[in-house]
């Protein structure tokens, strides 16, 4: 991180385990973790507004999964930067501009505000600019995992995020010129995510409306439906690149 968005993060760290008690995995280990920070973005009613606007336009979802129901809104690089589309002729769909275009312009014209609102609040937690990048890369995108069984279960890959690679050909950024950022718009109880700092798993319970950032590069899990219910989860996601002076968002 940088050192603005750095020096806060032990006491900030500190003070979501509190708060996440009560929605955490009863066999979660909650350590105070001083790789994340929480920023709070929306209140509930906008996160409800902004997830049904995610749910009508269900007909541009691309399915991930055979079986399950797990869908994107919007390209995302882990996913189409490295696939080749035997319907493309073999390219990968994230390298089509014609589909990487048509992707950004269905965000801007939908969530536009969404995102402005995200790059102000980066912007105003690190004191360094903060915009969505547009072309050559996919505008920040959403996660929609719609209620199943399997998803209280450990489905979620762990994983690093090395997106910068495939959009902007970045082989080794520094830590502090990265990020991964994450939104809750609908959030079901006990959601949140595990990073591997060392050899047990810490845990962060995600709350609704709040971003949360990390570098990406610490080995983290997605924590799905671990309550199960009837709530989908739908997140905002994208990652950040730090580009001369700027954080450039990016899917």
């Amino acid at each position: 991180m940088t050192a603005e968005l750095a020096r806060p993060l032990r006491q900030e760290a500190t003070d979501f385990v509190a708060s996440a008690r009560l929605s955490i995995p009863s066999n979660a280990n909650v350590t105070a973790s001083p790789f994340i920070r929480s920023l709070p973005v929306l209140d509930d009613q906008a996160c409800a507004v902004w997830a049904e606007q995610v749910l009508a336009l269900r007909a541009h979802w691309t399915r991930r999964d055979e079986h399950l129901p797990f869908y994107t809104l919007g390209l995302a690089a882990y996913l189409d930067a490295v696939r080749d589309d035997p319907q493309l002729g073999g390219k990968r769909a994230y390298h089509v501009a014609a589909l990487r275009q048509e992707s950004n312009k269905l965000i801007t014209a939908h969530f536009d505000p969404l995102l402005d609102r995200c790059c102000q609040a980066l912007a105003e937690s690190t004191g360094q600019p903060a915009l969505c990048a547009g072309e050559p890369a996919a505008l920040p995108g959403f996660h929609i995992h719609l209620p199943h069984p399997l998803f209280g279960q450990d489905v979620a890959s762990r994983h690093v995020d090395l997106q910068f690679k495939q959009v902007f050909g970045v082989s080794q950024p520094h830590p502090d010129e990265v990020l991964t950022l994450t939104l809750a718009l609908s959030l079901p109880a006990g959601a949140g995510l595990r990073l591997w700092v060392g050899d047990e798993p810490l845990f962060h319970a995600y709350q609704l409306g709040h971003l949360v950032l990390h570098n990406g590069l610490t080995p983290h899990q997605a924590v799905l439906h671990p309550s199960g219910g009837m709530v989908p989860r739908i997140m905002l996601q994208c990652h950040g690149l730090l580009r001369e002076g700027a954080w450039v968002l990016y899917w």
